[in-house]
């Protein structure tokens, strides 16, 4: 009567982070947009300032 469930649960999609480290320095940055050919748009924090800039996809690694 109270048995255990046989269903499975649903999957839950995990969400897209938009959090990545630059390789060079590891610096944490977030990725704006992609750009045509291998650029991205990131932004970063330095010294309590935002800043964005534009480099290589393959600079960058997920966190």
């Amino acid at each position: 009567m109270f048995g255990k469930s046989k269903r499975k649960p649903t999957a839950m999609p995990t969400a897209q982070s938009d959090q990545y480290r630059l390789k060079s320095t590891g610096q944490r940055v977030t990725l704006l947009r992609h750009l045509s050919g291998d650029g991205v748009r990131i932004a970063m924090d330095t010294n309590r300032a935002c800043r964005e800039d534009i480099v290589s996809i393959h600079d960058i690694t997920p966190t």
